[in-house]
């Protein structure tokens, strides 16, 4: 999924469509109130799409246990953002609950957008499921806590993984690879071959998101111990080595691939190891449209040291003007419960971020990736969320793009990046 940063403008535009959204006209108009009857009503925002529909219908299994009814305003991608804005900043009550990316967070957060939820958690009357802080990575609850404060429950994650055919591998006396070294002599045997492996090393965030892991396994980072900008270190230059090796070895045309045309490479059979994302793998099991299903096996991305995982989660948060606060929580304990990720899981692959689920054999059994990328959750963390990420991230896009093409030396492109970012990192 495409990251974006929180620019929305408060245009006329948006502002006739905040007058529209508050409207009588607009079904979705006060659905936070009780009706008549007394009987609470929750409206609920986040993207459209099967994943949605699929969770409409087990609503209506919250609703029984509850007596709450919910609605949901669910929209396409692109929009929910602007949506979202509009009616928090202007306060109309019309959302309880929304469904919040972790590049949002923090100015959510500091726009006063949500509401501080922890009170809601110590409440055992409100968690009937009850909410394990346990069973999720700690850097999964760090993107919605901020100055101490909890914000948000995580619940739809996505990360890069490596996939290879293992029905290939075997035929040719190979074993599945890990490291960093493996890796490279593996896509090395079959670019000799005239394939190689598959990546998605076009100029964007895919690539950035892969570089995240490879450095965080090499025991590296962006920032120094001091906390200031590091991006040239030792361990980071060793990481773009890696990734110009790696791309010198890749399949014809993975400059300009995206995760999307490393998956239909995959699945297609023509690529026998590649690096995709965890949200499109079900996709290679898939019979209908797969030439590959039951052959893929599932790794973490290669890694130096240890495995690493780049995050991103969507997170359940209760707006703070919703009228019904602690039924809103309620609703969203229930969604992030263990039983209700499961069967949210089992109906389309979804990946919660309960680190139990990974583990669990009906959905190892259904979707064979799953162990995987519980390791690769382990140890995982996202992509900076401080407000001058999105430069950081552009600049390494540029610098990642020189170097799979051959056009830049590793260390040389890290310390340009790092000398045009030095008045946003001071």
């Amino acid at each position: 999924m495409k990251k974006k940063p929180l620019q929305i403008a408060l245009t006329l535009a948006a502002a006739a469509m905040l007058a529209s959204a508050c409207s009588g006209g607009n079904e979705n108009a006060g659905a936070s109130a009780s009706s008549g009857s007394g009987k609470v009503t929750l409206t609920v925002s986040r993207w459209a799409g099967p994943h949605a529909d699929d969770q409409k219908e087990m609503l209506k299994q919250f609703e029984k246990e509850t007596g709450i009814a919910v609605k949901m305003d669910d929209v396409d991608y692109g929009q929910l953002q602007q949506k979202q804005t509009l009616n928090l900043s202007g306060k109309t009550g019309e959302y309880d609950l929304v469904w919040a990316q972790e590049i949002w967070i923090p100015e959510y957060v500091k726009a006063g957008y949500l509401l501080p939820i922890d009170e809601y958690v110590k409440d055992d009357s409100l968690n009937p499921k009850a909410f394990d802080f346990a069973d999720y990575n700690p850097n999964l609850l760090k993107i919605v806590t901020s100055d101490g404060k909890l914000y948000g429950l995580p619940t739809f994650v996505q990360l890069p993984l490596m996939v290879y055919n293992k029905e290939l591998l075997t035929a040719d006396g190979l074993t599945a690879p890990k490291t960093w070294e493996e890796t490279l002599a593996i896509a090395k045997y079959y670019h000799d071959k005239g394939t190689g492996i598959a990546l998605p090393a076009k100029q964007g965030q895919a690539a950035v998101d892969v570089f995240a892991s490879l450095i965080r396994s090499n025991g590296g980072d962006y920032l120094g111990t001091d906390g200031k900008l590091n991006l040239a270190s030792p361990e980071n230059v060793a990481a773009a080595q890696f990734w110009k090796d790696l791309n010198a070895v890749s399949m014809k045309g993975s400059s300009t691939w995206h995760f999307d045309e490393v998956t239909k490479a995959v699945q297609s059979g023509q690529a026998p190891i590649g690096i995709t994302i965890s949200g499109q793998v079900g996709g290679l099991e898939d019979e209908n449209v797969s030439q590959v299903a039951g052959k893929i096996g599932y790794a973490p991305l290669p890694y130096a040291k240890q495995p690493y995982g780049t995050l991103s989660v969507w997170n359940w948060c209760v707006a703070a003007d919703s009228k019904h606060p602690k039924e809103a929580y309620r609703l969203a304990a229930w969604l992030t419960s263990k039983e209700t990720e499961k069967a949210m899981s089992l109906k389309d692959g979804q990946v919660a971020g309960r680190q139990s689920l990974f583990s669990d054999p009906e959905l190892v059994a259904k979707f064979p990736f799953f162990p995987a990328i519980g390791e690769s959750m382990k140890q995982a963390d996202t992509q900076p969320l401080s407000a001058n990420a999105p430069k950081l991230m552009d600049k390494l896009q540029t610098a990642l793009s020189a170097v799979a093409v051959g056009q830049s030396d590793p260390k040389a492109a890290l310390e340009r990046a790092q000398r045009e970012l030095a008045d946003a990192f001071q």
